[in-house]
């Protein structure tokens, strides 16, 4: 084909079918944007400037505008927050902003989220969870706990408080480990951590047997040099490097003054390894937590730390991996979705679908108890919410994923009794499973026929006398028919 043929059956082309081909208009600035508010782009999902989404509003169907989530409407006005929305469940939103006080009350809270270390108690508060809830949901047009029935809710609030009870490894763990050996507080009220390489790492003792930098000379961790703003945090792999910690000189019992090795510490500050409640990670997940909850990327692409330090924002940094991550990056479904269909198995999918769907021991024993213990704290988080969520499947089917072995998991801790809270879960249900079985309801017998409409000859005769009306109603609307024709 020529490429003057080529134009002119490009200039030709059905619309509609360039719509089925493209996928329509899926931004959010489909019908246009209200007054005061232009449509604008969302380049930390893809390279995207405004000017390409402005007329998205005008019915545009091809990229930029046939990605949900890459064009959106936005306040014109100057230094106006710029929030990506979160991708759509086609829910209704619910009149309370927040579940808690009523569905997530802290009877509830507190039989689930059960810290085990002074620091989780201090940080995976109710007042935090609650607070990051409000500030999402004002933010965003779908709310985290904010949409369809109460029983959809419950699914969502359930499903989400297992996983961050299994990230947090019982809400203890506010750094990740083994990148935050024996923190130190300075006498500038900044927090160091001691980074450690895994294969150094003793996770019983939690000590680190060789200091970071013998074999580094700068912190070269979860800073992706491909995901500069504005598309990440802006970040050095060789910018991060030991520091000396400025110590408050401590006195024992005795009043000797303590010594304390600083040597291989960096500032948590700097450093963009794992925290919060459902675990964030990389220069690029601070940055899109960081303009979700507050609109803007500074807070903590300056300071990650704050993850670690402030509830509302170890809540929010989770609820952000929650209702924005995607399985396919810029396009997929979300574990919001997937909690909302009450399908838990979709939910791990799209988190952690690479190490734990199938979880096996050839790949990481790490992840093969991770995705147990998943299973057993969606059962515990169940029961105290009173819903009941699948391992493999959807209410509507339709977009479903799955969680290979999931199910066989759940059922081997059924059998063997390794996931206690799942035995007794059932007990604690508001509704039934949406897989229950219906009653079979067997066709009549003649017998059956003859209690009720009399003997076997009478009822065949009442089958045969009724025939006769049909036919003669049937022959009444064909002449009708025929006679209006």
């Amino acid at each position: 084909m020529s490429s003057t043929t080529l134009l002119t059956f490009l200039l030709t082309v059905s619309p509609s079918l360039l719509h089925a081909q493209t996928g329509g208009n899926l931004s959010n600035c489909k019908g246009g944007c209200e007054m005061g508010e232009l449509c604008i782009g969302n380049p930390f999902s893809q390279p995207v400037d405004d000017k390409e989404c402005n007329t998205c509003a005008a019915g545009r169907y091809w990229w930029p505008c046939n990605f949900e989530t890459l064009c959106y409407c936005n306040s014109v006005e100057e230094g106006a927050p710029r929030v990506p929305p979160a991708p759509k469940s086609k829910l209704k939103v619910l009149d309370s902003p927040s579940p808690c006080m009523s569905i997530l009350t802290q009877d509830v809270f507190n039989s689930i989220v059960q810290p085990t270390s002074e620091e989780g108690r201090a940080l995976y508060t109710y007042a935090g969870l609650c607070n990051a809830i409000v500030q999402y949901n004002t933010y965003h047009d779908e709310k985290f706990a904010g949409m369809g029935t109460e029983l959809e809710v419950r699914s969502e609030l359930a499903a989400f408080l297992a996983h961050t009870a299994v990230d947090t490894h019982g809400y203890a763990v506010t750094r990740e480990e083994f990148h935050c050996v024996d923190p130190i507080t300075g006498a500038d009220g900044k927090v160091y951590c001691k980074p450690c390489k895994e294969e150094h790492y003793n996770s019983q003792t939690k000590t680190c047997s060789q200091n970071y930098f013998e074999s580094e000379d700068s912190y070269k961790e979860y800073c992706d040099k491909t995901r500069q703003f504005p598309q990440g945090c802006a970040c050095n792999m060789d910018s991060v490097r030991e520091v000396t910690v400025p110590l408050v000189s401590e006195v024992d019992a005795e009043g000797n003054i303590v010594s304390r090795d600083t040597g291989g510490y960096i500032a948590a500050s700097m450093a963009y390894f794992t925290r919060g409640a459902i675990q964030t990670n990389w220069n690029y997940d601070y940055y899109g937590a960081s303009v979700s909850m507050t609109g803007s990327p500074n807070l903590l692409c300056e300071n990650p730390d704050m993850v670690s330090t402030d509830p509302q924002y170890a809540w929010g940094a989770g609820i952000y991996k929650w209702m924005e991550k995607m399985n396919f990056g810029s396009t997929g479904v979300t574990a919001h979705q997937q909690a909302l269909k009450g399908n838990f198995g979709g939910t791990i999918e799209i988190l952690y679908g690479e190490l734990e769907c199938p979880a096996n021991e050839w790949a990481s024993v790490k992840h093969v108890d991770m995705v147990q213990d998943r299973v057993s704290q969606v059962c515990k988080a169940g029961a105290a919410l009173g819903v009941y969520l699948e391992m493999d499947k959807c209410d509507p089917p339709s977009g479903c994923l799955q969680c290979d072995g999931l199910k066989e998991i759940y059922e081997t801790c059924l059998e063997d009794g390794s996931c206690p809270d799942c035995a007794t879960w059932t007990q604690f249900l508001r509704s039934v499973a949406p897989t229950v079985t219906p009653i079979r309801v067997e066709s009549p017998s003649w017998d059956d026929w003859s209690t009720t409409y009399g003997t076997r000859s009478g009822a065949v005769g009442a089958r045969l006398s009724y025939w006769p009306a049909v036919s003669l109603v049937c022959l009444v609307l064909f002449s009708a028919g025929t006679l209006l024709a």
